[in-house]
């Protein structure tokens, strides 16, 4: 499994100020499915589709609180998603831009040297 708590800092340093993940899930199950595999799935909320992921059997919410869950609860309807579906609630340069900087996050966390031996900052 990945390590939720580092994929989430980056996730978090990846948002512009004001954002708020809740209303970015498409953009974030899209971008954990791009980087870590998985599925993109969906279910009906309130204010319409949810989209969260699967990944080595397990449900993972990154966009649902202030801290990646691990969902067991039955209130998800698990309806596969595609990624093209998820691009019709942003546009591919918002995506192009979280991507890299979520990159950029993400490596910073776990250290360039980890991911690029013999580089360092």
């Amino acid at each position: 499994m990945i390590n939720s708590r580092i994929v989430h800092e980056a996730l978090k340093r990846s948002r512009f100020p004001g954002e708020r993940a809740e209303n970015q899930d498409s953009l974030i199950s899209l971008l954990i499915h791009d980087v870590f595999g998985g599925e993109i799935l969906k279910t009906h909320f309130r204010y319409g589709w949810h989209f969260y992921n699967r990944i080595e059997g397990k449900r993972v919410d990154f966009a649902r609180s202030n801290m990646v869950r691990i969902v067991e609860d039955n209130q998800f309807e698990d309806i596969p998603a595609t990624p093209d579906e998820t691009y019709t609630y942003f546009d591919q340069a918002e995506y192009s831009t979280f991507l890299m900087r979520f990159i950029w996050a993400f490596e910073d966390a776990i250290g360039l040297e980890k991911t690029h031996p013999g580089f360092s900052s």
